[in-house]
């Protein structure tokens, strides 16, 4: 009796000893699975943010009716709310936008192809600026949903719109396809 009662003193202590150091543990981890949580929220609620500006502009039922209602009166709505980013700055006028454009180009088949760093980089810039031109323009483009030959596909579709919409892509002085 007295070799348990012994056993039970040195269990006792020993667990609050170690005590301080599991509940540590216990804290580092419910803080590390919040924050995976958190970031996992986030990116469902940008998502469907995207899927509710796309759907909100085609039907009149989720732009103006009840739907909409619920959605800004609910949680998740407000909480999508104030997580929203700030709103982008307005785009470049449209003559810079070509300007731009017809620089990225000349550098994408000139001085980009010397190395795989500078044509990705250049490339990634000459996308966004198309993106950009296709949304002051009103232009639906795909560029950030496909890859591969599909995105040189995408790319050249892209690029023939912008010229039926009057935007000059190649430069006319020095003879550039």
């Amino acid at each position: 009796m007295g070799v348990l009662r012994g056993l039970l003193v040195v269990g006792a202590i020993g667990l609050i000893a170690v005590a301080p150091c599991l509940v540590c543990l216990l804290l580092v981890s419910a803080d590390e699975m919040f924050e995976r949580v958190g970031r996992a929220f986030m990116r469902g609620a940008r998502g469907l943010r995207k899927a509710v500006r796309r759907r909100a502009g085609g039907d009149p039922e989720w732009r103006d009716g009840p739907v909409r209602r619920w959605w800004h009166l609910s949680w998740a709505g407000r909480f999508v709310h104030k997580a929203a980013p700030a709103p982008e700055p307005e785009a470049p006028p449209i003559e810079q936008l070509a300007a731009d454009l017809r620089r990225l180009n000349r550098l994408r088949v000139g001085v980009a192809t010397r190395s795989p760093v500078w044509f990705n980089a250049v490339q990634r810039a000459y996308d966004g600026a198309l993106r950009v031109a296709c949304a002051q323009l009103g232009i639906d483009q795909y560029l950030d949903q496909v890859s591969g030959v599909d995105l040189e596909v995408e790319r050249l579709r892209v690029e023939g719109e912008l010229q039926r919409a009057g935007l000059a892509l190649r430069d006319t002085k020095t003879g550039q396809r």
